[in-house]
């Protein structure tokens, strides 16, 4: 019997070519992971009293954030008003995108507010030495026992724990007792569902988790997701700043005081500044946006008609157009009634207001400069004894105008004189000319 020998050269070839194989699996695995496109997600950043202004940004964010994997909305709030709160609760809820609310920074709390926003989300995710509770709501400066609204916001916390397959009980008891939870205690309670250092951490944790929705259920791929950080446009950063509850007090209180002050010493302006405190200060309180900005216009309106009506100092003309451009602001974004306008076009809207204000501003500050330099040039150069005409009656000391040299000048009348009076420069004081009746005589 003749045994047959194996040629090693060919077992040879035939590990090269199963070692290619595996090699060339690789490359294809490596070639179609990169040629996938990564996950998006987008950050919204809510950092201090939860307001008007914040509601409006996420609910509008929200409606069209279904090009995103998911959304994180990072929360650091002792709570914030009442409206705007539930706002933002119904808007997470019915996203068409994952919402994830996290707790963050390490050491940051959401209280109150915070945690009916966090309550609602698709995934409640806290990050460590992080606090949520104390949902209890407060009326007039002190917590409510009115069983209407407690009942209503018990439901509401229920309601939203059975959605998302959290605990019942422990949501109820935030607005309830009270109650005030760690990171460690909350997940224990079952009312968050992760504890994450950072959000790279979370997107880790995150990835491959079904969560419940109102909808039904989805499941989270976050794995190496690209992050993008969405930031408040230029409305939504004004109305934020003037919503802290201790600046919108005091712009109203400061308003009414100053109010008071320019009716009674009328004719210095002072009313006006009164009046424009204190709708911004109403703004910050929530009282309507649409209202606040009309009068703001108007207001703004207003300077600039006594401007051109008087031809007087040139102080209002900016301060019109600078009211008129801040009105514009406020109300552009929220017009009365539903509007069907594509976010592109408000934006773009948004930049030409206040583009057209900055050169409109710019404008009126060269007219500044070049009538008071031309008016400071042409008073030094007025020579005494020159005459004209009184533009309207003016008494004795009193201030009027009058038309020297083809044009209209305020001056100080020596002695009383008529609309249509020949009058005659015979002196300055403080900038003003000092004018008597009568052509000057020829001696």
């Amino acid at each position: 019997m003749r045994l047959r020998r194996e040629n090693p050269s060919r077992g040879k070839r035939s590990a090269q070519v199963l070692l290619l194989i595996f090699l060339l699996v690789l490359a294809f695995n490596f070639v179609s992971a990169q040629s996938q496109p990564r996950p998006r997600v987008a950050l919204l950043e809510v950092q201090g009293y939860i307001s008007t202004a914040i509601a409006e940004w996420i609910v509008q964010f929200l409606s069209t954030s279904n090009f995103y994997d998911a959304v994180i909305i990072t929360i650091n709030t002792f709570g914030g008003l009442g409206d705007p709160t539930l706002t933002i609760v119904d808007a997470i809820m019915s996203s068409p995108t994952p919402v994830i609310v996290f707790v963050y920074p390490s050491g940051a709390q959401a209280l109150s507010a915070g945690t009916y926003i966090l309550m609602a989300a698709d995934l409640a995710v806290m990050a460590p030495y992080t606090i949520i509770g104390s949902a209890q709501p407060v009326v007039n400066g002190v917590p409510s026992e009115d069983p209407k609204l407690i009942n209503f916001l018990v439901e509401k916390m229920r309601t939203m724990a059975r959605v998302h397959g959290r605990n019942e009980t422990q949501a109820a008891r935030f607005v309830t007792h009270n109650d005030n939870l760690g990171p460690d205690a909350a997940l224990n309670r079952g009312v968050i569902d992760l504890v994450a250092n950072d959000v790279g951490d979370l997107l880790e944790k995150a990835h491959g988790r079904v969560v419940k929705r109102l909808g039904g259920e989805a499941t989270l791929y976050l794995r190496g997701a690209v992050v993008e950080r969405v930031s408040k446009d230029v409305r939504s950063e004004v109305l934020h700043f003037l919503s802290d509850p201790i600046l919108s007090t005091l712009l109203t209180s400061l308003g009414f005081l100053i109010l008071i002050v320019g009716l009674t010493n009328p004719g210095i302006g002072t009313e006006l500044v009164g009046g424009i405190l204190i709708l911004l200060g109403l703004v910050g309180q929530g009282f309507s946006v649409n209202l606040v900005g009309l009068g703001i216009i108007i207001l703004g309106s207003v300077l600039i008609l006594y401007e051109i009506y008087t031809g007087g100092t040139l102080i209002a003309l900016p301060f019109g157009i600078g009211l008129m451009v801040l009105g514009s602001i406020l109300l552009i974004r929220s017009p009365p009634g539903v509007i069907y306008i594509a976010q592109t076009w408000l934006e773009e809207a948004m930049t030409s207001v206040i583009l057209v204000g900055t050169f409109a501003g710019a404008f009126a500050g060269f007219i500044i400069y070049k009538v008071a330099r031309v008016t400071r040039r042409k008073t030094l150069q007025m020579a005494l004894e020159e005459y004209g005409r009184a533009a309207e009656d003016i008494a004795s000391g009193s201030v009027g105008y009058v038309v020297i040299g083809g044009e209209y000048r305020k001056a100080i009348a020596v002695e009383e004189v008529k609309k249509g009076d020949e009058v005659t420069v015979v002196g300055k004081r403080n900038g003003l000319l000092l004018v008597r009746p009568g052509r000057p005589s020829k001696d």
